[in-house]
């Protein structure tokens, strides 16, 4: 069999400042694409009610002509923000989709129970599923939104495998702005792996993070943001979050699983939209995957040591979230505000910090 290219991106919202068309930079990048993946990180809709979150993504519905213009085949909608505009918008992004031929996981209605999809190239089947952390939906308006259980998935990946040559499988995990996936998600994704995945996607934390080969199948652990607002004072060259970088993962499938991979390092301007930037900023965003890869080939990834990575950039970051929300939206936010401080999650975040603190004053004596 020939080689079949699945390419995949990350976060996607479909807004630009002066309403920019999204993907007119990037699409010539796409040219060799048997399959195009991405997440898409928001509503398609004029409907529902914003939720009482910091930050409400939703867009027109005929912003999908940029998705299906791009030449996007499979998108996931298990994420944190596809129930912004609650069950009704929900509702109208997706049949959105179905009527411009895209398909979409993650998400099951009464109205589209889909619990995967396949797409057949040259006789080959690619079987995708989505999850997301968290999940769960909305059961009493028929909205099922695919938890990350272990146990479920590999159970659909098993499932899949039978009728499947391929399966990828997405997942919305992780911790918003941090280069460093969690020793529970690393032993997770190698667990799918050995269930029968040939490829994990994973996004979400709007950051890139490692890539790694694993007994022949391919962990992607963030695919950051694709096409997504940023704060350009983030990425200054002394902070550099580097919510401004990502890149289109390339996958050569052949007749063994995953052939060969390689990465095609993007940007985004000041107005959202991305690009493949000059050769310079490529071989640099070539060498950060490489660095935060280096990690998991080494296994160096400990619960103590990633506490103390994330710890700061966790906690700053919720705390800003609920600021917004207390102030928008009052007692109740404030209230679980408190609950949140004083989660087991935390807790360990207070302890890292602590940690950090200790070795800088021991390395200072």
């Amino acid at each position: 069999m020939r080689s079949i290219t699945l390419m995949a991106v990350g976060d996607i919202s479909l807004k630009t400042l002066g309403d920019k068309p999204p993907f007119d930079l990037i699409k010539p990048a796409f040219a060799g694409k048997d399959v195009l993946f991405g997440n898409l990180e928001t509503a398609l809709t004029t409907r529902g009610t914003p939720a009482e979150k910091a930050v409400v993504l939703y867009t027109l519905p005929d912003k999908v002509l940029h998705l299906k213009e791009a030449g996007f085949d499979v998108l996931n909608v298990a994420n944190n923000h596809i129930l912004d505009m609650g069950a009704e918008g929900l509702r109208e992004t997706l049949k959105v989709l179905k009527e411009h031929g895209l398909h979409f996981i993650g998400v099951r209605t009464s109205e589209f129970d889909q619990p995967y999809v396949v797409i057949e190239i040259d006789e080959k089947k690619l079987g995708f599923l989505g999850y997301c952390e968290g999940g769960g939906g909305d059961p009493k308006e028929g909205i099922y939104i695919n938890k990350i259980n272990g146990v479920d998935i590999v159970v659909d990946i098993e499932s899949l495998r039978s009728k499947c040559d391929f399966v990828i499988v997405s997942l919305h995990w992780g911790i918003e702005k941090v280069f460093y996936p969690s020793p529970k998600q690393v032993a997770l994704a190698r667990r799918l792996i050995d269930a029968g995945a040939t490829v994990v996607l994973g996004h979400h934390p709007h950051v890139i993070q490692g890539i790694e080969m694993y007994k022949g199948g391919l962990i992607a652990y963030s695919l950051g943001n694709f096409q997504f607002e940023f704060d350009p004072e983030e990425c200054s060259k002394g902070r550099n979050k580097r919510t401004n970088q990502s890149f289109i993962l390339t996958i050569e499938l052949g007749e063994n699983g995953v052939q060969s991979y390689d990465t095609i390092p993007v940007e985004i301007t000041r107005d959202w939209v991305p690009y493949i930037p000059p050769e310079e900023v490529q071989s640099e965003i070539r060498a950060f995957i490489s660095h935060v890869s280096e990690p998991l080939y080494r296994g160096t990834i400990t619960e103590s040591w990633w506490f103390e990575e994330i710890a700061g950039e966790y906690l700053g970051g919720n705390l800003k979230s609920f600021g917004r929300r207390i102030k928008r939206y009052g007692l109740k936010h404030l209230l679980q505000c408190i609950r949140w401080l004083v989660s087991p999650f935390c807790l360990k975040c207070y302890l890292a910090l602590a940690r950090r603190m200790f070795k800088g004053v021991v390395r200072t004596k």
